[in-house]
């Protein structure tokens, strides 16, 4: 950080001409936010995985039907994400709920889906389960970027 408070100069918001990233093009310095906000949805999405898997397996584990845990694990790992990926991954966006719901409601169908088609290929219902997991997670992550958590300045 401390690296970073070099490139600005006194007046607040002036860049000086050694700063590698923003004098960049304007592509670049979009992507490097692009890969930064990614990087953040992976952490947080890393956090409720694990937290989420850990529900659904131990809801296996006690004897609960393999599509009811998942729907358990879903339904809390929802709430949770709404409230960390606003505040920690789309920061700069508006936060709309109904769609956010909406998106969730199709992310649990396709994660359902996935869930039933690997569960036939797989004999592990616990690998099932987290295959399901990485790949509904990176649909997840389109979908919210791009319907859900719309830029301040994007009118609906």
């Amino acid at each position: 950080m401390a690296a970073t408070r070099r490139w600005w100069s006194k007046r607040r918001g002036s860049i000086s001409r050694i700063d590698p990233i923003r004098s960049a093009a304007p592509s670049w310095r979009d992507g490097l936010r692009r890969l930064d906000q990614f990087w953040a949805y992976v952490r947080i999405g890393a956090l409720n995985a694990a937290f989420g898997y850990g529900v659904y397996a131990l809801l296996l584990f006690v004897g609960i039907n393999l599509f009811a845990a998942q729907i358990i694990a879903h339904g809390l790992g929802m709430t949770f994400n709404y409230f960390m990926f606003r505040r920690h991954v789309f920061r700069d966006s508006r936060a709309a709920v109904i769609p956010y719901i909406a998106a969730y409601a199709v992310n649990y169908a396709l994660s359902l889906a996935t869930l039933a088609g690997l569960n036939r290929v797989l004999e592990s219902d616990y690998l099932a389960g987290f295959l399901s997991i990485v790949f509904v997670a990176v649909v997840n992550f389109v979908v919210l970027k791009f319907l859900v958590f719309l830029p301040r300045s994007t009118g609906r």
